[in-house]
Order: structure tokens, then C-alpha cells, then sequence
């Protein structure tokens, strides 16, 4: 469902999700509904959905607010936001850039439960200071307050992608000087509390309150798999960062005399082993001289074939897209994406041609330093295909690195 627009700030689009106004009319019934069992003495039932709405509505409000503050310090701090959608209890940022200092990510990390906690203690002050004559006014008050503590303390929780978590990871980064211990310690923790609350939602389940050990396993389970996706996600980015492309097994460059002719070409292209294969390389004593594509033999006639020589079709290496064989794997990921035909030529150090890198390659070696083994007959039909392995998204991979200032 599309987002609308709710402002625009400092040109970022601030959006809120249609889910927002299910969430504030779930949000007014349950509350309302908390108040007819509580105090149905006190209020009636048109008393008790103003409560309900008005708490729902400046709690939603309270939320936008932090997080204009929020987005205030972001970009303060180098990060360069896209837009702004508020989803459920919080909100999503698009962001182009991240921060790339330790302590400009710990000051990113606490202004929201840090704004949480003032908004409550504001607000517990204005209602210790209210008249018993204004009790509905007290109750919102009340209510909101205790709200923006629990979503404060929620914040801080060290898992995952909340403040707590990037909290936690900046300040180990900050002391330690190494991103990437942060980052590990926080996964490794996230683990560690998922699992234990789902061992009690479990226990709970079975012993105490089914809906409230079932919403406790779900939460457990699905902090589980956010940390082993994380740590997926971790070996991915070293594999590609660590690794160079002379460690990949290249595919060996198709071969042709300078002076052969169409004949001896139609021969080659008719015992190729993969369909993708476009280009041969003409050689010249030994030395590349040049490439050629196959579809030459389109354009001339058959009867031709004979008296027609490839050197007659040659075009400069220098005009297919290459990487030398030193380079990190990202790069030759990026230079790929960047190709028409999705393959890049592999040099030496002496400019020699060596072989041709393709989306395959990348992705076999990629599950393979996983330690993840393809069956030979899915081999055999994505060999077909110049793509990822299983929908593997390298590029967007390399886009959240670059992102985070991991990659230059």
C-alpha cells in the first residue's frame, strides 16, 4: 500500500503508512475499552473513546516529533536521508548514507529514548500539576506519559536494529576502535536474548497464558533468524570484500587464429558449451590480437564463409568491460552489473587476457566459501542462465556497504 505525506523537511519527505490509522483505531478501542473495565464509574462509554482517541492520536504525534529531532541529528552527523515512513511504532528511514563515526552513531542511537523519556517526565509534570476537575485531560496526560517510558525502555533493549542495539555496537566501536567487533558482539547477544525469550514464551505457552507465550515465541523466533541472518549477512560482505578475483575459476577464453575463416568459426561456435558465449578471441602468433563476436556469421552469406577471414570483423580488447585479477571481488561484481552483457574479460598485471568472469562464477564461489554445496543438476540449468544462484542480490549487498562506508 502506498504511504502518504504527511510534511516535508529539510527536503525529506516525512510519509506515514496506511497501517497508521488501523493502528489508531485498534489503539482507541483497546484503550477505550481498558477504561469502561477501570473506571466505567468514572466515564461513560462516549467519555471512555475520547480517552482512547486522544491518547492513540498524541501518541502517534509524540512519535513524529522524535523523530524529526531524530532526523535533525542524523543529518547533523553526515547522514543523507531519502525519505522518512512511519510504520506501527516507529518509523523506516531510506537513507543513502550512513553515519561512518563511532560517536556520531552513539548520539543517533540515544536521542530517540533519550526524547521518550523527557516527552514522559514532561508530561507526568504537567499532570502532578493538573486540577482534580480535569480528569479526562489527567488520564491522556497519564496515559501518554507512561506510554513514551515504555517505548523509551523498548528503544533500549540491545537487539537487532533498535537504539539499544546501534547503541551497544557504536559504543564497543567507539572503545575498541573496530566496527566490525560491534557489530559481531551485538549479533552474537541478539542470539542469546531471542532465544531465551523464547524458551519462555514457550513456558508460558504451555504454563501460564497461551496468547502471551505465543507473542513471546514469535518474538523470540524471529529475533533468532534476524541474527543468523545478520551473521549471513557478515560473512557475505567479507567474502566479497576479502577475496580477490584471482580466486575465482575463471572461464577459459574461446580462441581463433587471426587468419581463419568463417568456416573454421562456424565450427567453433557449433561445439560451444554454453549458449551465453558470444565473443572469441583472435590470436596472433600466440599473442591476443583483438576479439570478435559470433554473430558475424549472420551477416555474411554462407557461400562467402570460405573467402571471408575474422581479422576482416576484429575490434580492440580495450572496448570490453575488464578487471584485473588483483581486484576485490566487489569490484568486479560492480563492473559487472555495469556491462551490457553481464561478463567481464580478467587481465594480469601484464595486461594479459586470462579468462571471463560472469554472474555464475561469482555466485558458485560465493556459496562455496559459505560452505553451501549446490546439486550438480541445479548447476547444470542455471550454467544456462547468466545470473545469481538462487536469487543471491550480491549488488544490493555491495549498494548497503558502500552505504555504510565499508567499502570505499
Amino acid at each position: 500500500m502506498r504511504s502518504l505525506q504527511i510534511f516535508k523537511l529539510w527536503g525529506i519527505p516525512f510519509n506515514v503508512h496506511p497501517y497508521w490509522f488501523a493502528i489508531l483505531f485498534l489503539f482507541s478501542w483497546s484503550i477505550s475499552n481498558q477504561v469502561n473495565l477501570t473506571s466505567g464509574e468514572f466515564y461513560n462509554v462516549k467519555e471512555a473513546w475520547i480517552i482512547g482517541f486522544l491518547t492513540s492520536f498524541f501518541l502517534l504525534a509524540t512519535i513524529i516529533f522524535h523523530e524529526v529531532f531524530h532526523t535533525f541529528v542524523c543529518l547533523n552527523q553526515g547522514v543523507i536521508i531519502k525519505k522518512i515512513t512511519f510504520y506501527f511504532l516507529g518509523a523506516i528511514l531510506q537513507i543513502e548514507k550512513d553515519c561512518q563515526t563511532a560517536l556520531g552513531n552513539i548520539k543517533i542511537a540515544i536521542v530517540r529514548p533519550l526524547l521518550c523519556f523527557l516527552t514522559a517526565l514532561m508530561l507526568l509534570f504537567i499532570s502532578y500539576l493538573g486540577e482534580s476537575n480535569e480528569q479526562i485531560f489527567l488520564n491522556i496526560v497519564n496515559r501518554v506519559a507512561i506510554l513514551n517510558l515504555f517505548l523509551g525502555f523498548l528503544n533500549l533493549i540491545p537487539i537487532g536494529s533498535l537504539d539499544g542495539g546501534n547503541l551497544l555496537k557504536s559504543i564497543i566501536w567507539y572503545f575498541s576502535g573496530s566496527k566490525n567487533k560491534g557489530r559481531n558482539f551485538l549479533n552474537k547477544l541478539t542470539l542469546v536474548l531471542s532465544t531465551l525469550v523464547f524458551g519462555f514464551g514457550v513456558l508460558c505457552l504451555f504454563s501460564f497464558n497461551f496468547y502471551y507465550g505465543l507473542l513471546l515465541a514469535f518474538l523470540g523466533l524471529f529475533g533468532i533468524n534476524s541474527s543468523k541472518s545478520d551473521n549471513q549477512f557478515y560473512k557475505i560482505e567479507n567474502i566479497l570484500k576479502l577475496s580477490k578475483v584471482s580466486d575465482l575459476k575463471l572461464k577459459p577464453l574461446r580462441k581463433i587464429e587471426f587468419n581463419s575463416n568463417l568456416v573454421k568459426l562456424n565450427n567453433i561456435v557449433k561445439n560451444k558449451k554454453y549458449n551465453q558465449d558470444k565473443y572469441l578471441f583472435l590470436t596472433n602468433s600466440g599473442r591476443y590480437d583483438g576479439y570478435i563476436e559470433e554473430k558475424i556469421l549472420k551477416s555474411i552469406s554462407v557461400k562467402k564463409w570460405a573467402g571471408t577471414f575474422v581479422e576482416d570483423f576484429k575490434k580492440s580488447i580495450n572496448k570490453l568491460s575488464c578487471v584485473n585479477c588483483n581486484a576485490e571481488l566487489w569490484r568486479a561484481i560492480e563492473k559487472i552489473e555495469q556491462s551490457k552483457e553481464g561478463i567481464i574479460l580478467v587481465f594480469n598485471s601484464a595486461g594479459i587476457p586470462l579468462g571471463i568472469v560472469d554472474r555464475n562464477r561469482i555466485g558458485y564461489f560465493v556459496f562455496d566459501k559459505l560452505g553451501l554445496k549446490l546439486p550438480s543438476n541445479i548447476i547444470s540449468k542455471l550454467n544456462s542462465k547468466n545470473q545469481y544462484p538462487l536469487g543471491m542480490e550480491l549488488p544490493r549487498i555491495i549498494k548497503l556497504m558502500r552505504k555504510k562506508g565499508e567499502i570505499e
